[in-house]
Formats: C-alpha cells, sequence, structure tokens
C-alpha cells in the first residue's frame, strides 16, 4: 500500500523566527488596533447615552468634549500603531534579509486595511460630533 503521506517543506530555522516575529508585531497591532477603536466606539457611544444624562443636570457640553477626546485619542493611537508596525516590519524584513526582498506572507496587508477603515469610521465619527448641535 503507498504512503499518502505530503512532502514536509524544509524551511531553515532562521526564517522560522523571522516569520513569528512577524507574527508577534502583527497580534501587536491588532490589539492596539481593539484599543483604539474601542475607544472611538465609546467616545461615539457615550455621547449618545451621557447626552440624555445631561440635558437633565444641564452640563451638556462635558460628554460632547469627552466624546470628542476619546474619539480623536483613538484615531492617534490607530495611526501611531500603524506607523510602528509598518517601522518594525520594515526593520524585521532588514535583519533578516538585507537590503534583498522579503518573501510576502499570507493576508501581509490585512492589518493595514483594518486600521485604515477603523481610522475612517473614528474621522467620520468625529466630525459627526463637532457637527452635532450642542
Amino acid at each position: 500500500m503507498a504512503s499518502l503521506s505530503r512532502p514536509e517543506q524544509i524551511v531553515p530555522d532562521h526564517h522560522q523566527s523571522w516569520v513569528h516575529t512577524r507574527l508577534l508585531l502583527e497580534r501587536a497591532f491588532e490589539e492596539m488596533l481593539l484599543h483604539g477603536f474601542t475607544l472611538i466606539a465609546a467616545g461615539f457611544g457615550s455621547f449618545a447615552i451621557f447626552d440624555g444624562l445631561s440635558t437633565t443636570h444641564g452640563r451638556a457640553e462635558v460628554p460632547r468634549i469627552f466624546a470628542l477626546a476619546a474619539t480623536a485619542i483613538g484615531v492617534i493611537l490607530i495611526l501611531t500603531a500603524a506607523q510602528h508596525f509598518r517601522a518594525m516590519s520594515a526593520w524585521a524584513d532588514a535583519d533578516e534579509f538585507g537590503s534583498g526582498p522579503a518573501p510576502e506572507l499570507p493576508n501581509e496587508k490585512r492589518p493595514l486595511y483594518l486600521a485604515a477603515a477603523a481610522m475612517i469610521i473614528g474621522v467620520i465619527s468625529f466630525i459627526a460630533l463637532l457637527l452635532l448641535p450642542g
């Protein structure tokens, strides 16, 4: 009976450590993306909650300032995390491959696409909060 085992693809150990480093960078970036998006959602959502509470007490400006600050901090956090991710990925690639081309990992650009979408949502939320009647 013939063996149905697949041939193993041999990858040198030093490339395995590079892949591990890149995946850790991606994981850290996605965690920061989650924190930034949480701040954006909390800022926009808190305005709706606190706006109803503050109109009865005459402090309508406090929830708006908090919502604007949380949304802006979320967008800045995502932007900073994306910049850090790109710089550290380039550093890991240069450390492993020098000036030569680095191999592409599957779905390598996905975290940056997620960051762009979250930043667009954050900017739209920030503009909406600015334009809401106070």
